[in-house]
């Protein structure tokens, strides 16, 4: 089995193109994600073939790399789409991908380089489930928070100050409250209606370099508070993502080929 490897923001993902999921993906995700006895990477995506009759590129299925499955990811889905144009699973620059959450929109938007494009991902529409007051919180020095859905679920809590919150702390007690499905959880800075600055911690992986889904979960929420404009940067320890609010919440940044490699499939 072939693996190729990936980074869209810091993120990193494995991708296995194969004829059907394996018997076992979880398994193979704790196993190759693993950076001291695998290979590394924030999850495993797979891709598998759908019926000819389909509008849709591929099926993609994305797990953690504690081996959780995961619904969604928006730099998982450029990566992907990565992925497929350099595997030659499609030769369109535009297409569908189906995913656990329904079908999502891909576009090759600029071929950087032989190793890098520009790859923008639609996520849908999301929902704003809960505003949360600080005092809801043991935490006191949060201004406000958010539980938002765009396919997979976000907490989103705004700060004064990034460096002045310690996160992992508090997301892992907020993914327990949040058991048995968990969810991730997100600090933001609003800088100016253009820009924000963002740190992550996701389920089923930890303090991570980039989340897609999070960060347009992050403006949109900042875009319901009247913060934010509809076309924002995003600024994150992994780089700069641009997330545009429209019919549809979409993220575009780039997708970067890191290396191949050949592995057991049991």
């Amino acid at each position: 089995m072939e693996l190729t490897r990936h980074q869209g923001l810091g993120n990193v993902f494995l991708i296995a193109l194969l004829e059907e999921l394996p018997e076992d993906p979880s398994g193979l995700a704790q196993k190759y994600c693993d950076s001291t006895n695998g290979i590394g990477a924030d999850g495993l995506i797979i891709g598998t073939p759908l019926p000819e009759t389909s509008n849709s590129a591929s099926r993609f299925y994305l797990f953690n790399k504690d081996g959780g499955r995961a619904e969604v990811s928006g730099n998982g889905l450029r990566c992907f789409a990565q992925a497929l144009f350099m595997g030659k699973k499609t030769s369109k620059y535009e297409f569908n991908v189906e995913t656990d959450v329904g079908s999502r929109f891909l576009k090759i938007e600029e071929l950087l380089t032989e190793d890098e494009m520009r790859v923008t991902a639609e996520l849908g529409k999301a929902d704003l489930l809960e505003v949360l007051e600080p005092d809801q919180f043991e935490e006191q020095r949060l201004l406000r928070a958010a539980k938002v859905d765009i396919g997979n679920p976000h907490l989103v809590v705004q700060v004064a100050n990034l460096d002045d919150f310690q996160l992992e702390a508090f997301a892992v007690s907020e993914n327990e409250k949040a058991a048995p499905v968990g969810i991730n959880v997100h600090l933001i800075e609003v800088t100016d209606p253009r820009n924000i600055k963002m740190k992550h911690w996701e389920r089923g992986v930890g303090i991570t370099e980039a989340c897609g889904t999070g960060a347009c979960a992050a403006v949109f929420v900042t875009s319901e508070w009247g913060q934010t404009e509809s076309i924002v940067n995003v600024h994150m320890p992994g780089g700069r993502g641009v997330v545009s609010i429209d019919q549809s919440i979409a993220l575009s940044g780039p997708a970067v080929f890191m290396d191949k490699h050949q592995v057991s499939n049991g």
